[in-house]
């Protein structure tokens, strides 16, 4: 029975996972759509900053969205607890977990992940109860 209780909770985690992802993309049109409303017209050169932005964003909410996959993937690691943020392909992982090795390993993972310039690794570990 318990071998079913983990691709289950995978399944869930990568959905949430995604979904997570989704939201931020949302939120990155918001902003894109509210700008674009409130300013007078653009010159070309502006409007293509604007739309540089947006996918900026987009393309750092899809950095966190593999960077969360991959951790999920990994069976030593716990995407419960290790928090994932990126900006501008900037990458910050935070947390807490029970292991070094842990860390280095999500660290690693994130570091493979297409766009990831690089990774601040700001998880803390728990000492032994």
């Amino acid at each position: 029975m318990k071998l079913l209780h983990k691709p289950l909770f995978m399944t869930i985690a990568l959905v949430a996972v995604m979904a997570v992802g989704c939201g931020q993309h949302t939120k990155a049109n918001d902003v894109s759509q509210s700008d674009q409303q409130s300013t007078a017209p653009q010159t070309g050169n502006d409007a293509n900053k604007m739309g540089g932005t947006a996918s900026t964003a987009i393309d750092d909410s899809m950095i966190t969205t593999k960077v969360k996959a991959a951790i999920v993937a990994e069976p030593t690691l716990s995407a419960m607890d290790i928090k994932v943020n990126t900006t501008d392909g900037v990458v910050t992982l935070s947390g807490t977990i029970d292991a070094p090795s842990k860390a280095q390993r999500a660290k690693e993972l994130a570091q493979t992940v297409d766009g990831v310039k690089t990774v601040n690794n700001e998880l803390v570990i728990k000492s032994p109860s």
